[in-house]
């Protein structure tokens, strides 16, 4: 605009900025995701916008070649632009048969704030597109996970991990203060995490077992999925203490099995962990069996009480049939 860059927009998605003083390209950036349809400088300035067929207008610094903003509104191609005199409005015509007239706010621009939902937004688009494979589990043209990862999946499982990291401090804590106690030496002050009191708990397996009770069941095992393998271990060591106590036993065998079923072969290949499977084999059993005879004593007495009713209706319906023919 003051005859010193020249800019040029192409088909090949690029634009170049080039010195006017001696012919030499400053800089070649990839600016859109199609080609690009239009170009122009605001008049006395080195900013420029562009317009291209992925239906964006986006403003551009040549001094330090930035991106200064995206603005998304057409729903089709943008042919053509044009910049008012003074720099306040931006006029575009789309191939969605519209005109729109952008106007330039007040509001101060932060361009590492622009860049931080630009990055944020990819992420959320690409973390969608990601589909969850289990190992040895067939291709995605079979059964699979009924959802795809999101990022309120992401952020669950962050907070799962991070529930695993105050367990496992929580618990260290308690264990010292424990053989404090049985040495007879003083004992530390124990003050609970913050989230344990959010919680409402002191308790750091029920703080474990709240965190695991707030994933959404449909995604339980996309959750799981997203953990690494040493959270798996602590998650695995966790449910096998809740499976102690008998809390949740139909909740912790679902995330149990899975974890067994996804990480079956690093597993196998860990012998630190023989021990601890072997623990979980007789602590499910066993509290299985405990709660298929629970189920099975309240069918039997549900039966009994059906039985009575049947009864009491069957007498009731012949002393009416009695009274009838009296």
């Amino acid at each position: 605009s003051d005859s010193k860059i020249l800019a040029t927009g192409s088909a090949d998605r690029n634009v170049k900025l080039w010195g006017l003083d001696f012919g030499d390209c400053h800089k070649s950036i990839f600016a859109h995701d199609d080609s690009i349809m239009c170009l122009q400088f605001v008049p006395k300035t080195h900013l420029f916008f562009t317009g291209g067929k992925d239906k964006m207008l986006k403003q551009w610094d040549a001094d330090n070649f930035q991106k200064v903003m995206t603005l998304e509104g057409h729903q089709g191609e943008i042919w053509a632009l044009c910049v008012s005199p003074n720099g306040a409005h931006v006029a575009t015509a789309s191939h969605d048969k519209s005109i729109r007239l952008w106007h330039r706010s007040e509001e101060p621009l932060i361009l590492e704030e622009e860049q931080e939902m630009e990055r944020e937004a990819e992420f959320d688009a690409n973390t969608q597109l990601e589909e969850s494979v289990i190992p040895r589990e067939g291709s995605k043209d079979e059964v699979a996970l009924a959802s795809k990862k999101t990022p309120e999946m992401v952020q669950t499982a962050e907070r799962l991990m991070e529930a695993l990291e105050v367990f496992k401090e929580e618990k260290e804590k308690l264990e010292e203060i424990a053989a404090c106690k049985s040495a007879g030496k003083p004992c530390p002050i124990h003050t609970p995490h913050p989230l344990l009191t959010a919680y409402g708990t002191t308790c750091p397996h029920k703080y474990l077992l709240e965190s695991l009770k707030r994933v959404k069941s449909s995604e339980l095992e996309e959750t799981l999925l997203v953990l690494p393998f040493s959270y798996t271990i602590d998650l695995l060591r966790g449910i096998s203490e809740l499976m102690d106590h008998g809390w949740e036993v139909e909740l912790c065998c679902r995330s149990l099995f899975f974890l067994l079923r996804v990480h079956s072969g690093q597993i196998m290949t860990t012998s630190a962990m023989v021990g601890l499977v072997d623990k979980l084999r007789k602590v499910t059993l066993q509290e299985v069996n405990s709660l298929r005879d629970t189920v099975g004593f309240n069918l039997a007495g549900m039966r009994v009480m059906q039985a009575e009713v049947d009864a009491r209706e069957d007498v009731a319906l012949f002393m009416d049939a009695t009274n009838a023919f009296k």
